[in-house]
């Protein structure tokens, strides 16, 4: 018995030492699996995101993707910038983008504004030269182009008209329309109470509008 119990105390020593060296290497790999590390326990998942990004874009609605979609495109002078776009509805079943009913119109009182209006109608008019895909279907956003149609009294009448001469010198195709050319126009709108009329003309066949009263 006692020579079993001498062989325990002398292997016990080793023990330790063998315990403290494995200890000490899940230490490290511990260490090493923390974020910035290239370790990892499991097979890669290609799926996941990166642990690093240049920059990092919460929300993939309209708003964050034409953000991340334009620093690309700025790419070469960015040197090769990596951008990661978080959105928590990969469905987007629940977006704001896709629930809303969005509308671009032209009659902006700011030239920002105005420049901006147009060139995301353009964008999206030619939507298959930015975003088309080899071998895929085209894209199809179903954007229906029609008219904004704004109604003005005679107290903001004055702002109407400054604001056509804004939209006009940017590019915006907008003409002024009087009561009569209005009811001429479309006879179903009621004119009483309007004095001037903001018409921003798409040239569509049908005459789809949607009409705002200031």
């Amino acid at each position: 018995m006692w020579g079993q119990v001498l062989q325990v105390a002398v292997k016990f020593p080793t023990f330790c030492l063998d315990l403290e060296a494995q200890l000490a290497a899940m230490r490290k790999k511990a260490v090493d699996a923390m974020p910035g590390s290239s370790w990892m326990p499991f097979l890669i998942n290609p799926n996941l995101p990166p642990e690093t990004a240049d920059i990092v874009i919460v929300g993939g609605g309209v708003v964050g993707w034409s953000i991340a979609y334009w620093l690309k495109q700025k790419e070469k002078l960015s040197r090769g910038m990596r951008v990661l776009v978080v959105e928590r509805d990969p469905t987007y079943s629940q977006a704001s983008t896709v629930l809303s009913a969005g509308g671009i119109r032209q009659q902006f009182s700011l030239p920002e504004n105005i420049h901006l209006s147009l060139a995301s109608a353009d964008f999206m008019r030619n939507i298959n030269e930015h975003l088309s895909v080899v071998n895929e279907d085209p894209v199809d956003l179903q954007f229906n182009q029609s008219g904004y149609l704004f109604l003005a009294s005679e107290e903001v009448a004055h702002i109407m008209e400054q604001n056509y001469d804004t939209q006009r010198l940017a590019g915006a195709k907008v003409s002024l329309l009087s009561p009569q050319q209005v009811k001429k126009k479309f006879p179903w709108i009621n004119t009483e109470g309007v004095v001037l009329a903001s018409y921003g003309d798409y040239k569509q066949k049908h005459e789809q509008i949607l009409i705002y009263c200031i």
